[in-house]
Order: structure tokens, then sequence, then C-alpha cells
């Protein structure tokens, strides 16, 4: 009792500190966020916020996947839900990481292995990474290789991902001594039948995701008269986008990458006002759909509380 107390408590300190420093740095937008929640505006608000909170459903689907893979049973959707979007929070938190170190934290809940929540992320993290990367390349190659050219030629966004990598390469090995595995123990996994089967779920389930991502914008500029004709573009801008702020170190949650990747990408067809609009409502929705899911994930895990608690009256009652 007292460990789920404290955890609680991270949880909760977590959550506050992420929200502030969200509030923070969207106000620095310094837009009229009036003209954001109007008749015209709310009924595309509404649906790109409920499109967002089925992508980190179809998320916790994919953990899900991986965690069935590695404890070799069947994990519970619901209390898996409820850990992860009560998890992806702390993504707001400097670093964009920190939502993974708080689901190793939830995860003991889930009587998981901490080594295999942390195989569980990596591989999640890897996925992402590559499926976004080739339906990148596909759609927009000429930007996401600009992209790295300009990442290399500056020293300091270069430096910055040469010691996040170190960091990460470092913590993985320490982490892997103090559990006392190998790589080949790593290996084992990867050679299992299961494996493919999984990763290819997983991948396909990701490829979804990305697509609703992209989806989400083209229903914020399909008024638009230019959206038509680019609609294939806005897709590909809203997945590119999605990927870069993904992959860039120490931003949470992509705030500004993505939205300069989308000006990058379709001021050559579309106003700049109106595609830093749509960047700004999907921001909002973005955000919305993390806290509605937080709030739906905390309403899971009270109810799974209250059954547990039913069941250990139940036991306990006297015949």
């Amino acid at each position: 009792m007292k460990s789920n107390k404290k955890i609680r408590i991270v949880g909760l300190v977590v959550m506050v500190v992420a929200v502030i420093f969200l509030v923070q740095r969207f106000l620095s937008f310094r837009v009229d966020f009036a003209s954001l929640f109007t008749a015209k505006t709310m009924p595309g608000l509404v649906l790109v916020t409920l499109a967002v909170m089925a992508t980190l459903f179809i998320s916790s689907l994919i953990w899900v996947r991986w965690l069935s893979f590695f404890a070799k049973r069947k994990i519970a959707i619901p209390a898996t839900y409820s850990v992860y979007v009560r998890s992806n929070i702390a993504k707001y938190l400097p670093g964009n990481v920190a939502h993974y170190a708080l689901r190793q934290f939830y995860g003991t809940s889930l009587g998981i292995r901490q080594k295999d929540l942390l195989l569980s992320s990596i591989l999640e993290i890897f996925c992402s990474a590559l499926t976004a990367l080739i339906l990148s390349l596909v759609l927009a190659k000429d930007v996401l290789v600009s992209f790295f050219e300009n990442s290399i030629h500056s020293k300091l966004i270069l430096a910055i991902i040469i010691v996040v990598v170190v960091v990460i390469v470092i913590g993985a090995v320490f982490f892997a001594k103090k559990k006392g595995f190998s790589a080949s123990d790593i290996l084992q996994y990867f050679r299992q039948k299961e494996f493919g089967l999984s990763l290819i779920s997983v991948i396909g389930l990701t490829a979804c995701n990305l697509a609703i991502y992209g989806t989400t914008l083209l229903i914020l500029l399909g008024s638009g008269a230019a959206a038509g004709p680019n609609s294939l573009l806005i897709v590909s801008a809203g997945i590119v986008s999605w990927f870069i702020g993904f992959i860039t170190p120490g931003v949470p949650g992509g705030i500004g990458v993505r939205e300069a990747v989308l000006l990058l990408m379709l001021s050559p067809v579309m106003a700049d006002d109106v595609v830093l609009y749509a960047a700004v409502v999907q921001r909002v929705a973005f955000i919305l759909s993390d806290v509605l899911s937080w709030v739906v994930g905390k309403l899971v895990e009270r109810r799974q509380a209250k059954r547990e608690y039913g069941k250990s009256q139940t036991i306990q009652a006297p015949r």
C-alpha cells in the first residue's frame, strides 16, 4: 500500500510539473486563443482531438503487444492503457523522454519485470522511428535530407544528438550489467517466430497512427482553396513534422519543431498565417487529447481498483 501511495505522489508531481512547463511553452506562441474556440473551428478541433485520442489507444495496444511478447502471457489492455496515458503526459517535461522513465515506474503495477518494460519501450521507439523514417523518405525525401544536412552543419544540434546517444548507450549498458543479463539474453528473444509477427503488427499499427496524424492536419486545412490539390503534401507534412519532432532531443512533445517543419513544407503552396493557424490548432488538439486521455486513464485506474477491492471483499467474506 505504501509503494502504491508513493507511485501516486510521484505521478501527481510529474503531471503538475509537466503541465506547468507545457503551459509556459505554449503561451510563448502568443496566439489569440479566443479565435481558436469559435463555432466555426470547434467541430474540427473536437474531431482532431478525438482522432489523436484514438492514436494514443492504438499506441497502448502496441505497448501491450510488446509486453505480451516478453512476458509470455496476455497483458490486460485496460490496465496497460491506464499506465500508458498517465505516463504519456510526462513527455512535455524537458528532455522528451520522461514519459518512458515514468512508464518504467508505473509499469511495475502490471506485474512486468523492469527488463521487459525497458525492452518494450526501446522496441516501441525503434519501430516508431523506423516507420516514420520510411514514410517520410517516401513522401518528402528532400525535406528530410535537408533537415539532416542542416543538423550536421549545426555544431550545437550535432553535439546534442551525440550526447543524447552516448547517454542512452551508457545507461543501457549500466542497466544491463546491474540486472545481470547479456546481449545473448536479449538476442534470444529476437530469434523467436513470435518476434517477427509482433514486429509486423506493430509497424502496421504505427503506420496507422502516422496516417491519422497527417490526416488531422488535412482536416484542419481542408477548407482552404489550396488544400485539395495538395492533400498528399499536407498529409506528408503532418507525418514528417511528427517524425522530426520525435527525434529532436531536448524538445518536450516536439513543441515548436513540428510547427516549424509544417511552415517549411507548406509555405510554398499555402499562406503562412493559414499554416501557422492550423499548426497551432493541431497542437491544441494534441494537448487536449493527452490531458483527456490522462483523465480517462485515471477513471480506468479507479474502476480497476474498485473491481479488485470488490473481489478481495468477496474472498474475505465469511461463508
